[in-house]
């Protein structure tokens, strides 16, 4: 090193050593200022809400939830899943079913509330088509009526619909191939297998039942699941 450079060099490290001396009673008041800067930030950071709260504490419980199921075997075993799908609470299985629906590859959409959602309790598409799903804990029959009001709802929305209940249908729901309109009925053996990650076919018949509130709508089209990807129960039909 010549001796210009070095004489650059120590004149460059005076000066630093002069400038940190001149900082030096300044560093507790800099170190106040950004640990005071965090402290802001912090507090103004976007708080959850009670109900956020409760959607992600349901989100995660319900896959806890789909793994004790299986390990029941539901399909050998319907009355003890059934005792514990009717005691969970409904918000809990609303999320089942939708995390059990993003388990095997499909897009969902959760709700975002759990009131004042038009008995809309989450979303998916499939195939391009938007497919509402409203989710009843029932012991006894389901009331034709509510399926028929879910059922507009769809039409309004211009969706189809999934209604997932826990109790009986009624043997002229049964007749009617489970569809009321534009939206498939699943429960009994269905929602067992559906849980158990077995294939359920939710395709809409052609000749669907027409609602008393949609008389002369055109017949709904058939729709067809994509095979999931590997390691995924494959789903039949129209979703679910």
């Amino acid at each position: 090193m010549s001796e210009n450079a070095a004489l650059e060099a120590t004149k460059n490290i005076d000066i630093a050593g002069a400038l940190w001396t001149a900082m030096q009673p300044a560093l507790p008041y800099l170190a106040g200022f950004f640990l005071f800067a965090i402290f802001i930030g912090f507090l103004q950071r976007p708080k959850q809400t009670k109900a956020q709260k409760q959607h992600a504490y349901n989100e995660r419980r319900s896959w806890d939830d789909l793994k004790l199921i299986r390990s029941m075997a539901p399909l050998e075993n319907p009355g003890r899943v059934f005792g514990y799908l009717r005691k969970v609470c409904p918000y809990r299985f609303e999320d089942m079913i939708l995390s059990e629906l993003a388990r095997r590859g499909i897009n969902i959409i959760r709700g975002t509330s759990y009131s004042g959602d038009g008995g809309i309790d989450g979303q998916f598409t499939l195939n391009g088509e938007r497919w509402l799903i409203q989710a009843k804990r029932y012991k006894a029959y389901i009331k034709e009526d509510h399926v028929w009001a879910f059922d507009a709802v769809c039409q309004r929305r211009k969706a189809r619909g999934l209604f997932v209940h826990t109790g009986r249908t009624p043997e002229r729901l049964r007749q009617m191939q489970r569809q009321c309109g534009d939206v498939r009925i699943i429960s009994g053996e269905e929602l067992l297998k559906f849980f158990a990650g077995h294939s359920v076919s939710l395709t809409l018949a052609p000749a669907s039942p027409v609602s008393p509130v949609e008389a002369g709508k055109p017949q709904i089209a058939r729709a067809s699941v994509p095979p999931p990807s590997k390691g995924r129960a494959a789903i039949e039909g129209a979703v679910l």
